[in-house]
């Protein structure tokens, strides 16, 4: 297991972003709970501009801290291969000076294959686990800014 982390700057107030985040991962979600998101893979690290899609079975939920939102347990599992690793941790905004925020994604992942695995993710695996986590936390911030510039005009 390796732990990630990885953050971004969102022009958007920190409880606006944490809880469109939350409506982000749920309305994809099916009904067994899980949502289906096509995560990116970055693989620059093999050949430049190369990238994967791999749907994965995401699953979120809402952790609450003194009665208000604290962060968002993500959990995934890729759907169709056991090529690809899974992924547990927690998404969570801070707040930055100027009334926009940080999110910022941490967790641990499982390279797949065994040993082969393992020495592929010391190579070129971890990089690319990195480069898929921030790949997500900007699709989360550019929807999120979109979202809070049209309600900021209203």
């Amino acid at each position: 297991m390796r732990r990630l982390t990885a953050s971004v700057p969102v022009r958007a107030p920190s409880g606006f972003t944490l809880a469109f985040a939350w409506s982000y991962f749920r309305q994809r979600a099916e009904r067994s709970g899980a949502s289906n998101l096509p995560l990116r893979l970055p693989l620059d690290a093999i050949a430049r501009g190369l990238a994967l899609h791999q749907p994965v079975a995401v699953e979120a939920r809402y952790v609450e801290g003194d009665g208000t939102p604290d962060a968002i347990d993500i959990s995934w599992a890729p759907e169709e291969s056991a090529a690809f690793p899974t992924f547990s941790g927690s998404l969570r905004t801070s707040s930055e000076n100027d009334g926009d925020c940080r999110l910022t994604l941490e967790g641990t992942y499982t390279a797949p294959g065994g040993i082969a695995g393992a020495a592929f993710d010391m190579v070129v695996g971890g990089r690319i686990a990195r480069a898929t986590i921030h790949a997500l936390l900007e699709q989360v911030r550019a929807a999120a800014e979109a979202d809070y510039r049209t309600r900021s005009a209203l």
